[in-house]
């Protein structure tokens, strides 16, 4: 999926996009980073956020599944071009370790993208020591092409 070909959107195209189709996300406030960018791959590093810390205390579970979903997202259009009907399907996480009180960094690529659904494998990163605190596997239902409809 990455390698010699460029993205299917620049990153200022995607950055544009993301603003424009889930101004929410937290691009355009840097809630979220897009930290590196290249087709089929991305790091999106999320800046802690004491909103999102949960007791024990640590960053929460919902906050590093959204940082997951979202950069699966970016990771796929990287592929696919712009298509903001590509939806989340699946998501499996897989909690390593609490987060803490850190910024978070999604490593994320792109396994697979068919007809029909894409798979993308993303691992959590507590910043700045590296260590993995979650595993996800993300499955987006892509749409149904115009010409396949009839």
């Amino acid at each position: 999926m990455c390698g010699r070909q460029p993205p299917a959107l620049d990153r200022e195209a995607m950055l544009a996009f993301l603003g424009r189709e889930f101004p929410g996300a937290g691009f355009g406030d840097r809630r979220l980073v897009l930290a590196e960018y290249e087709r089929g791959r991305c790091r999106v590093v999320m800046p802690f956020d004491p909103a999102t810390v949960r007791p024990g205390p640590s960053v929460s579970g919902p906050a590093i599944m959204a940082l997951g979903d979202v950069s699966a997202w970016v990771s796929l259009l990287s592929v696919i071009g712009p298509v903001p009907l590509a939806v989340t399907s699946n998501l499996t996480v897989s909690f390593l370790r609490p987060a803490g009180l850190a910024d978070l960094a999604c490593d994320c690529r792109v396994l697979r993208a068919g007809r029909r659904l894409a798979t993308m494998l993303a691992d959590v990163l507590r910043l700045p020591d590296q260590v993995q605190v979650a595993h996800l596997t993300v499955t987006y239902a892509l749409p149904v092409p115009e010409a396949d409809r009839a």
